[in-house]
């Protein structure tokens, strides 16, 4: 079904999980030292709940991130998951300029799906194959 997994993330795998755990650790101990501490009526408010709440959001949605080419589309893992067909896609376009090197993928009705630059992507080769056969190539001077 995947074709390639490209991230948005150039550190491997292993380096993303063992950061993911040490933004969640201050959490743990926390709860660790409640919990060992014993837990008292009052003891947790719900501010501290909430406040661990938000220091985990980043750990839990930040490495997530990224673009997977599939055999018949893309899922757009940014800010939410988008499953676009490449029937639904229009055109791309790389904007090779240094000051603003970016890649994007835009929908049959005008409206951008992807804007990112190139360099964060782990695997661009690959999604740049699979534009290049599904899609057309949007020609902007420059």
């Amino acid at each position: 079904m995947y074709r390639a997994i490209v991230s948005r993330h150039r550190l491997p795998r292993v380096y993303r999980l063992s950061l993911t755990g040490l933004w969640l650790l201050p959490a743990v101990i926390f709860l660790l030292t409640f919990v060992i501490g014993g837990l008292r009526s009052g003891s947790i408010d719900v501010r501290l709940l909430f406040l661990l709440g938000v220091m985990s959001l980043p750990a839990l949605y930040v490495w997530h991130e990224g673009v997977d080419v599939l055999a018949d589309g893309l899922q757009v893992r940014i800010h939410g998951t988008h499953y676009y067909r490449f029937d639904e896609l229009d055109t791309w376009y790389i904007d090779t300029h240094t000051s603003r090197r970016r890649l994007t993928i835009w929908k049959r009705d005008n409206c951008k799906v992807l804007e990112c630059h190139p360099a964060h992507l782990s695997d661009m080769p690959v999604l740049m194959r699979t534009l290049k056969e599904h899609l057309r190539y949007r020609h902007w001077p420059e």
